[in-house]
């Protein structure tokens, strides 16, 4: 089961995905409507993986 959905801008299908496919540095964590860049999964071919943030807020972002 996957905690979290993506779809592909060029093909228009849906990926799942959860927190642990995220690539990042502190907490592994996507927003709604955040852009990322990600590989379909070749064993699984309904789930993304190497989810990687393309906009990254800041460390102050979160601490509000």
């Amino acid at each position: 089961m996957s905690a979290y959905i993506v779809r592909d801008d060029e093909d228009g299908r849906y990926y799942g995905f959860d927190y642990r496919q995220v690539v990042t540095e502190g907490f592994r964590t996507i927003r709604i409507g955040e852009r990322v860049r990600f590989h379909v999964s070749t064993e699984s071919p309904g789930l993304a993986e190497f989810i990687i943030r393309l906009n990254q807020p800041g460390p102050a972002e979160y601490y509000r």
